[in-house]
């Protein structure tokens, strides 16, 4: 792999040709030898940054991906870092119940199912990583919806003490219940607590 060490403008004589001599020829084969070994060398470590750096906006002729691909960010400090938000829509059947990590750690769910319907939680990153979400349940409508958790892929859920027995439901399209849910091990066991139901402050 080419690296900024096999750009080598060192090997180009600036001072060939001389003025008011002749020059002998292999001197111009040398200097041109050395430049484009330099420029081939320059062009595959461009490539090789391309494929790989973090950028703030998509070069150009290219899409923006800044996949760390689980990677470690070390010793760094972040400031005005947002998390992603995202909106499941409808949930109307167990179909529509897949709710995944890799799509955003605070998850806006929409119940409109007519009967109970299953949430299954998945998506998660490898084991040894802490992998959380906060999800936000509503009503889509106001009417009782029922919701059952499951963690994906046969893993087991863990509840804190204070987590609603019985029959999970929602029975508001304006105050969320707020759950916590996170797991270190890819998913096979899953933690979630039971954050409350947040009403507007009187």
């Amino acid at each position: 792999m080419a690296t900024s060490d096999n750009i080598t403008p060192e090997q180009i004589d600036e001072e060939f040709p001389i003025a008011g001599q002749d020059n002998d020829s292999q001197g111009f084969r040398d200097n041109f030898a050395a430049i484009q070994s330099s420029l081939a060398s320059t062009k595959t470590a461009i490539k090789d940054l391309e494929s790989k750096v973090i950028v703030k906006s998509a070069l150009t002729g290219t899409v923006l991906n800044n996949d760390m691909q689980g990677n470690i960010i070390k010793n760094g400090v972040l400031q005005g870092v947002a998390e992603e938000s995202f909106n499941t829509g409808n949930i109307v059947t167990d179909a529509d119940g897949e709710i995944l990590w890799t799509n955003g750690s605070y998850q806006n769910i929409s119940m409109a199912n007519p009967s109970s319907v299953r949430l299954s939680l998945g998506g998660w990153p490898a084991n040894g990583v802490l992998g959380k979400m906060r999800i936000a349940l509503r009503s889509n409508s106001g009417d009782t919806r029922t919701v059952v958790f499951e963690a994906a892929n046969a893993g087991t859920l863990r509840v804190d003490p204070n987590f609603p027995t019985g029959s999970f439901t929602v029975t508001s399209a304006t105050t969320p219940k707020i759950i916590d849910i996170w797991t270190v091990d890819g998913g096979i066991t899953v933690f979630m607590e039971y954050i409350g139901e947040f009403a507007i402050k009187s």
